[in-house]
């Protein structure tokens, strides 16, 4: 189906974070903060080491906060002691291990940089300086104030997570992007189709009666019959369809379940019926090969293909880390990422 351009690094880490095991521990326990009251006495304490480069509770804060804006912007506040999975791992638990996976990635891929000596030019800096600039004028006091989030805080975050884009884009730039038209063609399907069975509003399906199941053929030949002579078969399939999934659609050869897959044989102006296990289909060939289609599907592939570069590239890196957590401090910070635990 047709897909959506990507942000290689962004989405990389989303990958690597779903995938990544936890932090290697250091060998030694800190000491226990007390988390409430004045938070300023631990506030520059390092929460994790990566390979020397220290990332102070107020920087981890600073991740966590704009995380937390992020989700309750979509979904609101009530959300973070819903429950995930049934180990009882609410939604709260599982965003602050990806965000803190998400520091360990950025640190990880900075010193790798420093490594490599790639840094940021003036046009880049100057950009992550208008980004802070615009946080700042946005960001809430309060918030602010309580974590001792400054300036130069928030500057850091950009210049860091720019740094990481600019080693995505370097580190991948000689990966292969010869895709031919074949690899990545895209066809354009339009489709109608009536279901051969019931649904409550809980999803529980049942048959239909044999009078239905009769008056739903009929209807399905008349479709097809109807499609075959339409000039727009979209506006025919949209008022009749019971399932939008396949109305309107670009795919690959194999990118259709089995039992659909003939309708990628069409060609332009076809029209076919096909039977199939949850109901009756009408497909019709809007164009055999979509040019803009193609192209968005080479970028998609050369996208997949950088990804799976730098992150075999990024787990050596990880492997190769030295990790240290203070996991009493970490714990400490409150599922739902206010000040209490």
């Amino acid at each position: 189906m047709k897909g959506n351009r990507r942000t290689g690094a962004v989405l990389l880490l989303c990958v690597l974070l779903v995938a990544a095991a936890g932090c290697k521990k250091g060998e030694k326990a800190q000491e226990t903060p007390t988390i409430g009251g004045d938070v300023t006495q631990y506030m520059n304490d390092a929460v994790i080491t990566v390979d020397g480069i220290s990332v102070s509770y107020r920087e981890a804060m600073l991740y966590l906060q704009s995380t937390k804006q992020e989700y309750e912007s979509a979904y609101g506040g009530e959300i973070w002691q819903y429950m995930l999975n049934e180990d009882g791992t609410t939604l709260g638990e599982w965003v602050k291990n990806q965000t803190l996976e998400q520091i360990i990635y950025i640190k990880i891929v900075c010193e790798q940089a420093k490594k490599l000596g790639i840094e940021l030019d003036s046009e880049e800096k100057k950009m992550a300086a208008e980004r802070t600039e615009a946080y700042m004028a946005k960001a809430e006091y309060t918030t602010l104030a309580l974590y001792g989030i400054a300036r130069k805080d928030v500057e850091r975050v950009y210049m860091d997570n720019a740094l990481a884009q600019k080693i995505y884009d370097s580190v991948t730039l000689n990966v292969d992007t010869d895709i031919s038209n074949e690899e990545a063609a895209q066809k354009h399907l339009q489709s109608l189709m009536l279901k051969n069975y019931h649904e409550d509003q809980l999803g529980n399906r049942s048959a239909l009666t044999v009078l239905e199941l009769i008056e739903t053929l009929d209807r399905f030949d008349s479709l097809y019959t109807s499609a075959q002579t339409t000039k727009d078969f979209y506006s025919l399939a949209y008022a009749n369809t019971e399932n939008q999934e396949y109305l309107d659609i670009w795919v690959g050869e194999g990118d259709l379940p089995e039992e659909l897959s003939e309708a990628y044989d069409l060609k332009t102006g076809e029209v076919m019926q096909i039977r199939a296990a949850d109901g009756y289909y009408v497909f019709y060939c809007v164009s055999e090969y979509d040019e803009d289609a193609t192209i968005a599907k080479k970028e998609e592939l050369i996208a997949l293909r950088q990804e799976e570069a730098f992150r075999q590239l990024y787990e050596t890196w990880r492997a190769e880390a030295k990790i240290e957590m203070n996991e009493v401090l970490w714990k400490a910070i409150g599922f739902d990422m206010d000040a209490e635990g």
